[in-house]
């Protein structure tokens, strides 16, 4: 099984929220806190850029508006090359948002093969990366509960944005399902 200790989690934070109650459930020896309120603002994106902080060739990451505590079945069910992703069924994006658990270069590789044919625009890096990494990778789908902490439904989370799920996410979809239908 794979250690918490040979495992790197990623957070990305607009920096406005206390994120001690998450840090609490943590096992992880190395965790990085991607703030965009302190560091370059990359939005979701902050995720893929603190890759580069982390000591392990495995991460983990969350959102920091939901409470994780399935860390050690994660672990268990880790496969090489696999995203494997704690989410509620049913699902159309296995989004990494309430644990997702991968090798560190999976990220490049998905987005690599997503820019070879779209822009790096704020589109990508504010809204989905998320959905592009999640959509154009092999993964396995684990529903193993997780808890929405109240600033989740907050104005301004992108789930909360007008025309989220219309516009940007549905285009994610539409681009990726393209592109696995080209190979």
């Amino acid at each position: 099984m794979l250690s918490a200790s040979d495992v790197s989690c990623v957070i990305p934070t607009r920096g406005d929220v206390d994120l001690t109650q998450i840090l609490d459930t943590l096992p992880f020896d190395d965790i990085i806190v991607w703030d965009n309120s302190q560091r370059d603002d990359h939005g979701l994106y902050g995720r893929y850029a603190a890759i580069e902080d982390a000591k392990n060739d495995v991460i983990v990451t969350q959102d920091d508006d939901v409470l994780v505590t399935c860390w050690d079945q994660l672990l268990v069910a880790y496969e090489p090359g696999v995203l494997t992703v704690n989410y509620p069924e049913p699902w159309d994006i296995p989004w990494v948002a309430c644990g997702g658990l991968f090798d560190r270069e999976l990220p490049g590789i998905a987005f690599d093969r997503y820019l070879e044919h779209h822009d790096e625009d704020e589109m990508f890096k504010r809204q989905i990366c998320d959905a592009v990494f999640c959509l154009l990778t092999p993964s396995k789908v684990l529903d193993l509960g997780y808890e929405d902490l109240p600033h989740g439904y907050h104005a301004g989370r992108i789930s909360t944005t007008p025309g989220w799920y219309t516009g940007p996410r549905a285009e994610a979809q539409r681009r990726c399902r393209e592109l696995l239908e080209a190979a």
